[in-house]
């Protein structure tokens, strides 16, 4: 595109600096203005129509606001002169914005986006124009900064994603820019900041939005993980105890070995023989993150079977970091070391379950502590899982399902799991779900739960992409219809008409015609057994009737109807009792019986007699 003319430019420059002028300064510096500025727009209006006959209004327009939007961005950074380095020699300019504060340089880009936005809405920008400046400025900026701007998308999501189409227009420059943004942030020191990305990209474009949609089901084989190979650590594998030595012969006049001597000596092989089998399992388990990242290798059955093998490995060695009461057990290597146990108490659970990490460390040295961590093991046990459902949807029942309205084949794999292999997925399922509750609690079983949660909207997910991402967003109910369902549902929910001549029934029609008070009394009836509670011993003797009658059954079932008689009995003497003696509950024995309630209350009237007879 040729060079648009510089007068032109210049012209539409000056005017758009007015227009920030009039805006004048913010409430409060670096924050988002809750909308655009009401300033007047007529000068730079007045100079687009003007020369609208002769050049491009858009690109001269677009220009512009590069030349305001790099004389903003080197006020706050002047190190951007580096990035801005071409842009700015070739326009010969120099910045007005120089000596601004940090947080007023932000106000015043809030206020360039704003303008930049508003004459986007009014067709005289080009649509993309606003996402075009936003992404050339979080270039310039660091971390820091991107936050700051980031607030300007959050602020305006609503008018900037407009006909978002993640296909094509803004909304690749869109995709674009937050993608890019990612790549910079790190995942363990920016988490928030990734999820606020993320949460954006949700907000801007559709459910059904295919652009952020794994279509062709692709892997991240170039995740791999690099860990100790096993020569290596059997080199360096000492045991716990400190620097291997040599066995030396014995010596004439030498000490003969002591009681504590040999207690050393099999603490410290039992240290090399636990060494040893960690080594093993250090192994088996950092080699499965390669069928984890690429499980197309499962299809072979040698990889298969490695992988059996190495699951039934880690579940057993994951359970037996566990002792009877749900607690980590500490390493042979601490044992030794310390001498005494690792105290432990809630504060610790709680402290394991809120640590993250994105990807753990593969080191030898930390494997020990790492197998002994509540949320490296679930970390583990959840991708185990994940590969599990990942055969399972190669089973041959399965398929057939998803297969029966697929379009997107890409999705699908040729290889069919065996039948043999597809009982032992099942079964494998059940051990990894185990593991995860294993003397783990409610917590435990919440999480397990969650995490089959997860995995069954993901199954949905596969048959969605596997269907071609078909649109389910249903079009809105229209005006005549809503009008339709309102006017039957008043007429639905109204109360009946009162019958004139009575409710049906003589003593509904005194409750609903008369006095409330009179209806009442007429309905309650006069014998005093009926409306009186009984004493609560009076339950006693029937339990004793009930416990009699148990001696004597002669089936289960039988037994179990007594229990239940006597249960009720015994929950309405409680209820009656705990009126006026709920103080004598403390007495009550384990099976909460009516007699311990008695002998309390019968108790406590021997002491006050007694106190009577002393006083008098």
């Amino acid at each position: 595109m040729l060079q648009p003319p510089s007068a032109v430019v210049s012209k539409l420059k000056e005017s758009i600096r007015l227009v920030l002028a009039d805006a004048g300064p913010h409430p409060r510096p670096g924050d988002v203005p809750s909308s655009p500025s009401n300033s007047n727009h007529q000068k730079t209006l007045a100079i687009a129509s003007a020369i609208s006959g002769t050049h491009d209004v858009k690109y001269c327009l677009e220009c512009a606001s590069r030349e305001l939007l790099y004389e903003i961005i080197v006020s706050l950074n002047p190190e951007a002169l580096l990035y801005l380095a071409g842009p700015c020699h070739s326009l010969g300019w120099k910045t007005d914005f120089e000596g601004k504060g940090t947080l007023e340089g932000f106000s015043a880009l809030y206020d360039l986006f704003d303008l930049v936005l508003v004459l986007s809405e009014l067709d005289i920008g080009d649509q993309q124009l606003p996402f075009t400046i936003i992404e050339e400025t979080l270039d310039t900026q660091a971390i820091e900064g991107c936050k700051r701007i980031f607030l300007y998308l959050e602020a305006r999501i609503d008018r900037l994603t407009v006909g978002v189409d993640g296909n094509k227009g803004k909304g690749i420059i869109l995709l674009r820019l937050c993608n890019e943004l990612l790549r910079r942030l790190s995942k363990s020191e920016d988490t928030v900041f990734c999820g606020r990305i993320f949460v954006f990209l949700t907000k801007s474009f559709p459910l059904s939005e295919r652009s952020g949609v794994n279509l062709r089901g692709e892997f991240h084989v170039d995740n791999k993980t690099t860990f100790d190979n096993e020569e290596e650590s059997n080199q360096h594998a000492l045991p716990a105890g400190g620097v291997r030595k040599e066995q030396e012969p014995d010596q004439p006049g030498s000490h003969t070995p002591t009681a504590s001597g040999d207690a050393m000596d099999m603490a410290l092989s039992d240290a090399s023989l636990a060494a040893d089998a960690g080594l093993r399992l250090y192994t088996t388990l950092w080699s499965t993150q390669h069928d984890f990242a690429e499980p197309t290798r499962l299809f072979q059955k040698p990889n298969l079977d490695s992988f059996k093998t190495s699951l039934e490995a880690v579940i057993k060695a994951f359970k037996a970091s566990i002792d009877e009461h749900g607690h980590n057990l500490p390493s042979a290597a601490l044992e030794i070391k310390r001498g005494i146990k690792r105290k432990r108490d809630g504060d610790d659970r709680q402290a394991e379950l809120n640590n993250y990490n994105p990807k753990y460390l593969t080191s030898r040295e930390l494997f020990d502590l790492e197998v002994r961590d509540l949320v490296f093991r679930r970390h583990i046990l959840v991708q185990f899982l994940i590969v599990i459902e990942f055969l399972l949807s190669l089973s041959l029942k399965y398929k057939k399902y998803l297969e029966a309205e697929a379009k997107n084949r890409s999705v699908l794999f040729p290889y069919t799991l065996a039948d043999e292999d597809d009982k032992w997925a099942e079964t494998a399922k059940k051990d990894i779900v185990g593991a995860l509750n294993y003397k783990s609690g409610m917590d435990g079983l919440l999480f397990s739960r969650t995490v089959d949660s997860v995995l069954t909207r993901e199954k949905n997910w596969v048959k969605w992409k596997a269907e071609n991402c078909l649109s389910f967003e249903m079009d809105p109910v229209q005006a005549s219809n809503v009008t339709t369902s309102t006017t039957i549902g008043d007429e639905n929910t109204q109360l009946p008409r009162i019958a004139e001549g009575g409710m049906g029934a003589p003593a509904l029609s005194n409750v609903w015609f008369g006095d409330a008070d009179d209806s009442t009394s007429k309905l309650s009836l006069v014998d005093s057994q009926r409306t009186s509670l009984p004493d609560y011993k009076e339950y006693n003797k029937a339990i004793e009737g009930y416990c009699l009658d148990k001696d004597f059954a002669s089936t289960d079932q039988e037994k179990e109807d007594i229990d239940e008689s006597i249960s009720n009995q015994s929950w309405r003497a409680l209820r009656i009792a705990s009126k006026d003696r709920f103080h004598f509950f403390k007495g009550l024995d384990e099976d909460l019986s009516i007699r311990s309630l008695i002998t309390a209350e019968d108790a406590v009237s021997m002491e006050r007699k007694e106190l009577d007879k002393g006083t008098r």
